[in-house]
């Protein structure tokens, strides 16, 4: 097992997988149930502002395959029926209303990638100032920031107009103002009024509120994020910076986002990885429960995962609900063991859902089994549920926090790593189980043959120098070439690895096949050549590397050289066990009683080498589909009884 470990830890870190606790390397062969967050897992995280709406002109859609010239151009010509205050107005708000990192230079040097992409579109709304941004933070003092929480879902941020700023509303007299940025519905649900075209602010009533509900919707469904930008003149008498610094300070974020001013609403497009479907078809197919969990909203989230292959066409609405209503329905243990076996996606999420998610599915008492969950993150929120997991990936580019809570880090940032590092946590299994069914045999056969030869003919045939031979290096060779098979597509084809039956029907039947014919085997040698002839050794070493081959195969698989091309270790060691054989049978003799075979010999002991080959297709394909075929009509047969008794009863 420790073998195994090792080769598959150095594997995966090849693979950009950081393994930080080994246990989890094996952990991740028994995953169930797969939690994966949206942004940068299933996505690339290369965020842009796809389309807008500002003060009720659209903006776009902007294609991705356009250049930086042709996006500008493009928005100009969408934004010429606004008023030039409008656009410095929403350009305003979008620019100070972020937590980027700049040096002295304007150069950004820390940001989100949602942010960054703001800011961007802001530079091409003002003609592509590279310095417009660094501008407006110089002449609007920011004075205090409510951040983004994943309960609000929105970010605040106050600041104050100086002297000379137009208002023309406000009489010059604002200084004060609250620009809010956050999810078109908590947004939209905050606002009053609404600006239109010319500048003017008019009260947004039902039927507006209802129309812009409907057009962000559509976007949303056309998997793009919805930002709502707001803003409120907090204070619209004069004071002095001093004053207005000691206001800020003592606001709540009730009052400072509240009775709004909804200014624009920009759309965000984050395309799908290639590989993503794939990779959550491989899941599924692999017996992996995938469900996306995500703080964007419910329409986003739903198209995503459709295109990702997450959601079926047929199960949207037992699938899918948001986290209001998931901690309306999830009360306790038997509540949620009601809603998770059919839940798909879980929008609108925060960290103490995706918490009480995972710890929920892991004490799960249904019917399905032991759940082993694995939980993907990247922020500091994701942390919680990484550590509650039974392993955590967290993505390379994620914080510090989510990594040093993580089981495995992915340097890659993307969702094929995950199934990746299933895969090769399911081949740690997969070496276990050869090498138990490879000793199996071998020890069995040995038991029977030292105990049975030595009652049957009055001495062992195999010598106590044979037997440490075989125990402690053809065991000790075999267990580190079988080790070494990289993960093969076997490993994803088959269900979630079981700690509790690493063997399985198929070793089991190879094993009492294999057994059966290596007794039969020394069985004839010894009585065609009597118990101490060095044929007995030879066979008997032989049919075990032969195993050692048989044991590559898992399952039912028939080829059992199929990749081993891809492991010239496991050759290199198969040949040097070989060799080993050969010298110690042909110059061996004095110490371990053998003598030299002739080359008729070899040939017979070979010849029953080689016959364990397709003995172990035979038990692989006849005897396993004829256990379950016996099985089937077993249960069958049961059921019918018990369909008899209940017509009886009646």
């Amino acid at each position: 097992m420790t073998l195994a470990l090792a080769f598959s830890v150095r594997r995966m870190l090849e693979r950009d997988m950081l393994v930080r606790v080994l246990a989890s390397a094996e952990t991740t062969g028994e995953v169930t149930c797969l939690l994966l967050d949206k942004t940068g897992t299933l996505t690339v995280n290369e965020q842009r502002v796809r389309r807008a709406w500002i003060a009720g002109v659209d903006v776009g859609p902007l294609d991705d395959d356009l250049d930086d010239a042709a996006r500008t151009e493009t928005i100009a010509r969408d934004v010429a029926a606004l008023d030039d205050a409008v656009v410095t107005l929403a350009s305003i708000l979008l620019a100070i209303n972020t937590t980027v990192t700049r040096d002295a230079e304007g150069t950004i040097l820390r940001g989100s990638r949602q942010e960054i992409a703001l800011l961007r579109f802001v530079q091409s709304l003002n003609g592509d100032d590279e310095s417009f941004a660094t501008t407006i933070l110089a002449q609007f003092p920011l004075v205090k920031l409510f951040p983004f929480t994943a309960e609000r879902k929105r970010m605040c941020t106050l600041f104050m107009l100086r002297d000379g700023v137009e208002d023309e509303e406000a009489g010059g007299r604002v200084v004060i103002r609250a620009a809010v940025k956050g999810a078109a519905q908590d947004i939209l649900s905050q606002c009053s009024t609404v600006l239109n075209a010319r500048g003017k602010k008019r009260p947004l009533d039902d039927t507006t509120r209802s129309t812009l509900s409907r057009a962000f919707e559509s976007w949303q469904r056309d998997a793009e994020r919805v930002l709502l930008i707001a803003y409120r003149d907090v204070e619209r008498d004069h004071v002095s910076p001093r004053d207005a610094t000691t206001m800020c300070e003592r606001m709540s974020v009730e009052d400072a986002e509240s009775r709004l001013v909804l200014v624009a609403a920009v759309g965000m497009s984050d395309p799908i990885r290639p590989e993503a479907p794939k990779s959550v078809a491989t899941c599924r197919r692999a017996g992996v429960d995938v469900k996306m969990v995500t703080g964007d909203s419910l329409s986003t989230a739903v198209a995503v995962a459709r295109r990702c292959g997450i959601l079926d066409d047929d199960d949207v609405s037992r699938a899918c609900m948001t986290g209001e209503e998931f901690r309306e329905r999830v009360v306790d243990q038997a509540s949620l063991d009601a809603v998770w076996p059919d839940l798909r996606v879980l929008a609108r999420a925060s960290p103490a859902d995706k918490y009480a998610l995972t710890n929920g599915i892991r004490a799960s008492t249904t019917r399905r089994g032991r759940q082993v969950v694995g939980v993907v993150g990247d922020g500091t929120n994701d942390a919680p549920a990484l550590r509650r997991s039974d392993v955590g990936f967290a993505l390379g580019s994620g914080t510090e926090t989510a990594r040093e809570a993580s089981d495995i880090v992915l340097l890659r940032d993307d969702v094929a790593s995950v199934v990746e590092a299933i895969g090769y946590g399911r081949n740690v299994f997969q070496s276990i189980e050869k090498f138990i069914a490879f000793q199996l045999t071998a020890n069995v056969t040995c038991v029977v043959v030292s105990v049975g030869g030595a009652l049957a003919y009055s001495r062992a045939p195999l010598s106590a120098i044979e037997l440490l031979f075989v125990n402690l290096v053809i065991d000790s060779l075999a267990s580190l070439a079988l080790a070494t098979d990289p993960p093969s597509d076997d490993a994803l084809r088959r269900r979630p690895a079981d700690a509790a039956a690493l063997v399985d029907d198929a070793a089991r039947v190879n094993i009492v096949a294999q057994v059966a014919y290596q007794l039969c085997v020394v069985r004839y040698l010894m009585d065609r050549f009597g118990p101490d002839d060095a044929q007995i050794f030879t066979a008997f070493v032989l049919m075990q590397l032969a195993n050692q081959c048989n044991c590559r195969a898992t399952s039912n698989r028939i080829d059992v050289f199929a990749g081993v091309g891809d492991n010239p270790l496991f050759v290199a060691l198969l040949a040097a066990e070989i060799l080993l054989v050969v010298v110690i049978v042909q110059r061996g003799g004095a110490v371990f009683h053998t003598r030299p075979l002739d080359v008729g010999e070899w040939c017979r002991c070979v010849a029953f080498a080689l016959g364990s080959l397709p003995l172990r297709t035979v038990a692989a394909t006849f005897l396993v589909s004829l256990a379950a075929a016996i099985r089937e009509d077993a249960r069958l047969l049961s059921s019918r009884r018990g369909d008899g008794e209940s017509t009886n009863r009646r």
